[in-house]
């Protein structure tokens, strides 16, 4: 079987292409078409669809899974990231300190004694001796991801409007250009909309770190689709809609339950060149990391020419990464 070489996933990423803001109209976001480079505002877009369309959106809701607080006997910085929650008092975290943490570990802060119980690929395995969603709820922040400068002003823009239920870690950047209202205009046009949920974790932006893009081993997330609902899109798709995935983890969830025919479970789909896919028409996704798995998406459906797209966005001023601006590939494009 050919291999793909993880360097074909890389690019130039200039920092001054990286949005550190959410527009404030998110109608104003700009909207790459790949199949003619055409750049519009996605108010212009959507006004102007003229195919009948389903939308379909990731509603899974980002929680406030970053908690900073101090060690009591050296007043040191330490930083928790709750990755996922196990029971009620156990999680898998990512830890920021400067100590060299190991199993069997105590560490003593003033919001909990926190025991480590293993640590496997620099995820650690935690009891907080208290309730997680509690701790969460009293002293979590936003996680803004690393590339955007932490403020607290930033934290609600970096939340989906429709997003209910779920639990994630990262937010579905994808959704981030629709409002509630346009959501609204789109159903008030004759297009059809449905959300489903994909827990995202991190390692959806991990970057692949294997010689080969096939031999990466991805993360599983939850998710869970309405089988009515799912149903109800085939059968739309049948009679000529268009169905566009709001985003990669759109993509990946509807794949899986086509492929499995399972409506809630985990996933690891990793999607590499010579995938053929099954539901989506088009893809609505934010320009990604060099080296990302999301990037394996897009070179599937566009072939090795993306890089050559992404220049040409830089070169247009698009901004990249989560507040930035995103790019419609049509799925069969690749000949």
């Amino acid at each position: 079987m050919h291999k793909t070489p993880t360097s074909d996933l890389e690019y130039v990423l200039d920092e001054s292409s990286i949005a550190q803001y959410r527009y404030k109209e998110p109608a104003n976001s700009k909207l790459l078409l790949a199949s003619t480079n055409e750049i519009v505002t996605f108010k212009n877009f959507l006004n102007e669809l003229k195919d009948k369309s389903v939308f379909v959106f990731n509603k899974s809701t980002i929680h406030n899974v970053r908690i900073e607080t101090t060690k009591s006997h050296s007043g040191g910085k330490i930083e928790f990231f709750i990755l996922n929650i196990l029971d009620s008092n156990t999680a898998e975290v990512m830890i920021k300190t400067s100590s060299n943490l190991k199993p069997s570990d105590i560490i003593d802060t003033p919001i909990a004694t926190v025991s480590i119980l293993d640590k496997s690929e620099g995820i650690f395995t935690v009891d907080f001796k208290k309730d997680v969603r509690e701790l969460i709820q009293k002293f979590g922040k936003v996680p803004l991801p690393p590339y955007i400068n932490d403020d607290s002003s930033k934290y609600d823009d970096y939340k989906n409007e429709f997003s209910e239920g779920g639990f994630s870690v990262a937010t579905s950047t994808a959704g981030l250009h629709f409002t509630l209202d346009m959501i609204s205009d789109l159903q008030n046009n004759g297009h059809k909309v449905f959300f489903l949920n994909l827990d995202i974790n991190l390692g959806t932006f991990k970057q692949i770190h294997t010689k080969n893009i096939e031999d990466y081993e991805i993360h599983s997330e939850f998710y869970k689709v309405s089988e009515d609902e799912f149903n109800e899109i085939l059968n739309l798709k049948e009679i000529g809609y268009k169905v566009v995935a709001v985003g990669t983890t759109v993509l990946r969830t509807l794949e899986t339950v086509f492929t499995t025919g399972i409506y809630e479970g985990k996933t690891n789909l990793f999607i590499t060149p010579g995938y053929k896919f099954n539901i989506p028409d088009f893809l609505i996704t934010n320009f990604h990391a060099p080296r990302s798995s999301l990037l394996s998406i897009v070179q599937t459906i566009y072939g090795s020419e993306w890089k050559k797209l992404y220049k040409y966005a830089q070169k247009n001023n698009l901004k990249f990464l989560s507040f930035g601006d995103a790019v419609l590939f049509k799925i069969d494009e690749q000949s």
